[in-house]
């Protein structure tokens, strides 16, 4: 016979689904079955756990954003002895010197600094859509009002 899940279970389960987004992840870190999980997901209220994994979704991309700024010295400290090594190795080219695995390390460091730029200048949009929104509801309600 299936044990009956607690309230406390439950609301662990749809907190692990809402930090991992995996059901069969979800079952084995509380020890239940994958269907168990989905039958909690699916009792739960589909706003609250959209609302939810989207608020997770914006606090890891912030966490993420925040913790690669405070690398930022790192990182140049790390591309400038890069492009050191690959000037070194294009001055002094044998058959020996490996510049794809340099230009390679490269590409990746520049492509995910990009990448964070990128993810900045969405916020940014976000947040002035968002601003425009809260002008719009404004007048809204003002007209309303009157």
């Amino acid at each position: 016979m299936a044990k009956q899940l607690t309230d406390i279970q439950k609301q662990k389960i749809v907190a692990d689904y809402v930090n991992v987004g995996n059901y069969c992840e979800v079952a084995r870190m509380n020890d239940v079955s994958e269907a168990s999980v989905r039958n909690v997901i699916k009792g739960f209220d589909k706003e609250e756990l959209t609302r939810l994994c989207e608020q997770k979704r914006k606090e890891n991309t912030q966490s993420t954003i925040e913790y690669m700024q405070t690398q930022h010295e790192t990182k140049k400290r790390i591309l400038d002895k890069i492009l050191k090594a690959i000037e070194t190795k294009a001055e002094d080219v044998d058959m020996f010197t490996n510049i794809k695995d340099l230009a390679t390390a490269y590409g990746i460091i520049l492509d995910k600094e990009l990448k964070v730029l990128e993810l900045q200048q969405d916020k940014n949009k976000m947040d002035d859509q968002l601003t425009k929104l809260d002008e719009l509801l404004g007048e809204i309600r003002k007209d309303a009002n009157s």
